[in-house]
């Protein structure tokens, strides 16, 4: 940990002011111990914390000056967006200055203060507010969304109209042709700023669809947020065949487009670029959360052997923890495609996805037979070899000798349910299986 750097403000004004010229002229760098404070060419280091600190209060305070001052350290900082520092120069000065601070625990219900005169409330702070939602939106994790939506109530509680303005608009920050896409057969709107892509489609064809994906597609080229909301409306709700699916737009939207062959290197395509871990579909919560790309890899992986390797991509970069929708998912591949030594792999991963896949029949069903029992035996006697390597990256020695096993267990467990029952497994099996059985099982 490097220590030797400034945090004090007081009595450092001078340094800080070459900072600010150093940040705003691109010649500044990062440094890379932790906490990675700011370093002038001539050596000098600061705390970044500080430095927003000193310019955020600076008097008077205009909201393009500070954005310009933002933007120049997330472009050029690897730390990125300085969501912290920012969080708290709001809190400071919007929160506590206006709304309870009785309820500022649960700020969205924060009302405010008794007597608050709206006159009094500076515009330039409420344009920086809106901005620091919109990069929240855009750069900050997933559930910033709840942030996000209070700082547009706080704003609008406060008399500016910006965020009625962004709602038809967006930030306008990208070309009117990737937000706005319209013919004889469809329309796509999206909105950066609320992170919503809104398509309505009123002819069925393939040129309906492929307009739809090439839109999309070149939407989250530009810097359009990771986590988003699709809406869909068509003349027709196709559904893929995976029991127990939730029954959405974005889900109908993908089963409708993979109908046609020719558009699916395009939804491979969508589904790469928005694979995005710790990413969400907005309005999709609890059991259904799901990581974008999910339908359009569903829909792709239950078509054809060549989209194993894009269903196992997605497999390992789901959120173990918080996601379980690939759940379900899982029995209809099986179904689909059955066990082989192509598909192994791919089941493997889906099991893996999660942190306790349900067992379902199909899975014994499916290794009920020598020659996929065999296979499951070669998979446990070279385990690790099956296991992500994103998953093994961060494992210590110990862990690289005991998780493979540990692992190993979730397996058995999601294809013949809880190791109580294996001894009676093994005891009927037939002959021709009982010594694969064992050795799997025992």
């Amino acid at each position: 940990m490097n220590r030797n750097y400034n945090v004090t403000i007081e009595g450092n004004e001078a340094l800080l002011e070459r900072f600010i010229e150093a940040i705003l002229t691109d010649a500044i760098k990062e440094s890379a111990d932790y906490p990675h404070p700011l370093q002038l060419p001539t050596g000098e280091l600061f705390l970044v914390d500080s430095i927003i600190k000193y310019f955020l209060n600076k008097k008077p305070f205009i909201a393009e000056n500070a954005i310009q001052f933002c933007d120049k350290i997330r472009k050029n900082s690897p730390e990125g967006f300085q969501n912290y520092s920012l969080e708290k120069w709001i809190k400071e000065n919007i929160q506590q200055a206006y709304f309870d601070k009785v309820a500022i625990r649960d700020a969205d219900e924060a009302p405010l203060k008794s007597g608050t005169d709206l006159s009094d409330v500076n515009p330039e702070h409420l344009s920086f507010v809106v901005y620091v939602a919109i990069c929240l939106m855009k750069y900050g994790a997933s559930f910033e969304i709840v942030t996000v939506n209070r700082y547009f109530r706080m704003v609008k509680e406060l008399g500016s109209n910006e965020v009625e303005e962004l709602k038809k608009y967006g930030s306008k920050k990208l070309p009117e042709h990737l937000t706005n896409y319209k013919d004889e057969n469809v329309s796509c709107v999206a909105n950066d700023v609320f992170a919503t892509i809104k398509i309505k489609v009123s002819k069925e064809s393939e040129a309906a669809y492929q307009a739809i994906f090439q839109f999309i597609n070149e939407l989250l080229k530009a810097d359009f947020p990771k986590s988003y909301t699709i809406e869909f409306s068509a003349p027709t709700k196709n559904v893929l065949p995976v029991k127990g699916l939730i029954k959405t737009g974005v889900h109908h939207l993908f089963a409708n487009g993979v109908q046609y062959p020719n558009l699916h290197p395009l939804i491979e395509s969508y589904a790469l670029l928005a694979m995005k871990k710790w990413e969400w579909y907005h309005n999709l919560q609890d059991e259904n959360c799901a990581m974008p790309s999910t339908f359009a890899v569903f829909a792709l992986g239950l078509e054809n052997e060549k989209y194993f390797d894009l269903v196992k991509k997605y497999m390992q970069e789901a959120d173990a923890e918080h996601q379980s929708i690939q759940e379900k998912f899982t029995p209809a591949f099986v179904e689909k495609f059955g066990i082989s030594k192509a598909s192994l792999p791919v089941f493997i991963s889906c099991i893996l996805s999660m942190q306790e896949h349900k067992p379902f029949k199909v899975f014994a069903e499916a290794f009920h037979n020598v020659q996929n029992l065999q296979l499951l035996l070669d998979c446990k006697r070279n385990f690790a070899d099956f296991i992500s390597k994103s998953s093994k990256e961060d494992w210590s020695e110990e862990d690289a000798r005991e998780m493979p096993a540990y692992l190993w267990t979730y397996v058995l467990y999601s294809i013949w349910g809880p190791d109580s029952k294996y001894p009676a497994l093994i005891k009927k099996s037939p002959p021709e299986m009982k010594a694969f059985y064992e050795e799997l099982l025992q």
